[in-house]
């Protein structure tokens, strides 16, 4: 049996403020979409941007970034249902590359997306109802669900992967379920979400349990792979977590607080670690968080959907200036 946080289904206990380890630091080092970050060469699809969104000019390429992940080539991939597209950084050759159709299909509403270990990328989108998937040299492959099958996902958000790789869990929040799907796109599992949880906005795989967070309330629920309900996760001081993270690698949880607009890193037994992150217009600031990423090298990526852009973050021992590219 896969072991569970320490602190599994109790209220993480809180930490005076001078007995929080905050040697855990982080500085800023990039943001896509912001008039002094990186942004695609031009501007893209303002169009289709002001139609989704009601807004005037969109200079700046990202309307409304929902996802965010990396792949073995460390391509930064950033789904935007604003753009109606998925824009791909390639950080190391300095290209960009936007995909606004897969074969003769236009993205409607690309929303989650995830990266397993082969480099493929998993693409959701909510209006198509349907996962798209991209092979390790960053190219379409083919649907998840063959396009003439029967349609299991009414109007899919959040996605994840099982800790082999071998399950795709989609969240489908009009039917109040998550997808437990193989890599044919055949269903192996349903399971009914909590009617209090009103959608899911996120979702991780932690010690082999599936995290939900909740659209409306934000709340996280934790499930067995089968469905099982284990219970509500709570985390002391954050009321209403907007975004989270599981950070395997050092076994802590990157968690997005509204009300002092920061992530904070909180270990298995309900320590603080630290925070990063301000409320603000500035190049390293955020309006709001609807998500939070981690890659392969520990970089922390934050979705600024209302904002229209993506903050890097990377791990240090002493925090440095952000530096503008």
């Amino acid at each position: 049996m896969s072991r569970l946080p320490a602190l599994f289904l109790i209220v993480f206990a809180a930490l005076a403020a001078d007995q929080t380890d905050t040697s855990v630091q982080y500085h800023h080092v990039l943001t896509f979409g912001s008039k002094l970050g990186i942004h695609p060469p031009k501007v893209l699809n303002r169009r289709a941007a002001t139609l989704a969104l009601g807004q005037g000019e969109h200079p700046y390429g990202l309307a409304f970034p929902v996802g965010v992940a990396t792949d073995l080539r460390n391509r930064v991939w950033i789904t935007d249902s604003g753009t109606l597209s998925v824009h791909v950084f390639d950080m190391s050759s300095g290209s960009y590359r936007e995909f606004r159709r897969v074969d003769n299909i236009p993205f409607q509403m690309p929303s989650g997306i995830v990266a397993d270990r082969a480099g493929r990328m998993y693409v959701v989108d909510s209006a198509i109802g349907n996962v798209f998937v991209f092979d390790e040299n960053g190219e379409y492959d083919r649907p998840l669900i063959p396009l003439r099958a029967a349609r299991l996902l009414e109007g899919p958000t959040a996605i994840a992967l099982s800790e082999d790789g071998a399950t795709i869990f989609v969240a489908d929040p009009p039917k109040s379920v998550v997808v437990a799907l193989n890599r044919e796109g055949e269903a192996l599992e349903t399971f009914p979400l909590p009617p209090e949880m009103n959608g899911a906005s996120g979702m991780s795989v932690v010690n082999n349990q599936i995290y939900v967070l909740g659209q409306i309330q934000h709340r996280v629920e934790a499930f067995s792979p089968a469905g099982k309900l284990r219970g509500e996760i709570r985390w002391d001081g954050i009321r209403a977590p907007t975004a989270f993270a599981w950070d395997a690698a050092h076994h802590r949880f990157l968690v997005a607080n509204p009300r002092i607009m920061a992530v904070e890193l909180i270990n298995e037994d309900g320590q603080g670690l630290g925070a990063f992150g301000s409320l603000g217009d500035g190049i390293d600031q955020m309006r709001h968080i609807e998500g939070i990423y981690l890659d392969a090298r520990g970089q922390v990526y934050v979705v600024d959907s209302h904002e229209g852009k993506v903050l890097v973050f990377a791990q240090n021992r002493v925090a440095s200036k952000p530096e503008v590219f």
